[in-house]
């Protein structure tokens, strides 16, 4: 669930943002994890480690704002090629998702010899299943927006 949440948000923070804002902001996973592992974990971060932390968040917060600020201005920018805080705020939200999953996962595995092969056709799995149920749903909500197919929220047989 936590990838599906994150990645849902991901790629609708990608229709907000510019690719190469988008592909920056996604290292702020780093800050992310390294903050929730010592919240759920009890890591402890070195000096050297709030140091590039610190990194991070500043060169992340600048290609935010830059971004922002840009798009703001240029009002010849096509809506593909702009930056809104929305979008920026879904793809910190879809990091939340994804350092949880990170983070989840170490809790859950560590201490146990499994093969990574497995873990990976066990998610798979259950990714397909709860899919095999949400599709249906997203196929009956009915919406007109960017996002939407043909009046629905999904559209299998387009998409075919």
């Amino acid at each position: 669930m936590f990838d599906i949440c994150g990645s849902t948000l991901m790629f609708i923070a990608l229709t907000m943002c510019a690719a190469s804002v988008y592909q920056m902001m996604r290292g702020v996973i780093v800050v992310i994890t390294a903050v929730m592992a010592i919240a759920f974990l009890g890591r402890k971060q070195f000096s050297h480690h709030w140091a590039s932390l610190f990194t991070i968040v500043l060169g992340v917060f600048i290609v935010g704002f830059v971004s922002i600020m840009a798009s703001h201005k240029e009002a010849d920018l096509s809506v593909a090629g702009q930056t809104s805080v929305l979008g920026i705020l879904m793809l910190l939200g879809a990091q939340c998702f994804t350092g949880g999953q990170f983070v989840s996962e170490e809790k859950l595995f560590d201490g146990r010899s499994l093969d990574p092969l497995y873990v990976v056709g066990l998610e798979g799995f259950w990714g397909c299943m709860i899919f095999a149920i949400l599709l249906p749903i997203f196929q009956k909500i009915e919406c007109d927006g960017p996002l939407c197919h043909g009046g629905r929220l999904e559209d299998s047989s387009a998409a075919i």
